[in-house]
């Protein structure tokens, strides 16, 4: 993994919530190649090793190539954190059984995203090595698959993309309540 990619990873990772101890990270790459039967891009592997299984800054964010419906106006996605070898709900080997039937060999869950929605890389096809966001209440397309949005061609691209921006909450007029004091009180 190049200096660039670990910088920002140490920037966009929340190291002040407490992880479980990541146990036996080198098993989860021979896992995915049984689950799959694919190789892994190296820089995936090396933060799968280094990092997996880790939560990400409310602040920490990306800018995809497509758009799905529920980003933000703002042009910025969030995600919770990356699936790793660690024993809680970010748990890798986990999240590729129970989303196995419904992703299909096509894609691999690398990262947890708002409202139960998951950030995956390609592992076949037209989007072998890609980042996409797969969006669970999506419309389907021809053959019934759902639509993935991309976010990123490549594992390090995509961890490029990440920045920390805050986001501007508009205000609206009709929440705010106005008391008037009478003068005379």
């Amino acid at each position: 993994m190049n200096k660039e990619m670990k910088q920002t990873l140490n920037e966009i990772i929340d190291f002040e919530i407490d992880m479980p101890t990541k146990h036996h990270a080198h098993e989860s790459i021979p896992y995915i190649y049984q689950q799959y039967g694919v190789s892994l891009p190296q820089d995936y592997k090396d933060f799968l090793l280094g990092f997996g299984g880790c939560f990400i800054k409310e602040n920490a964010m990306y800018q995809p190539i497509e758009m799905p419906s529920v980003t933000p106006k703002d042009g910025f996605d969030s995600i919770n954190g990356f699936y790793g070898c660690v024993s809680n709900s970010l748990n890798l080997m986990s999240v590729i059984q129970t989303y196995k039937d419904v992703l299909g060999g096509s894609f691999l869950p690398i990262a947890d995203a708002d409202g139960g929605d998951l950030i995956c890389m390609g592992l076949k096809g037209e989007y072998e090595g890609r980042i996409c966001y797969w969006y669970h209440e999506g419309d389907t397309g021809e053959n019934g698959q759902e639509y993935y949005y991309l976010v990123a061609n490549s594992f390090e691209e995509f961890i490029r993309k990440f920045s920390l921006h805050e986001r501007e909450q508009p205000v609206n007029l009709d929440d705010i309540d106005l008391f008037l004091l009478d003068e005379d009180c």
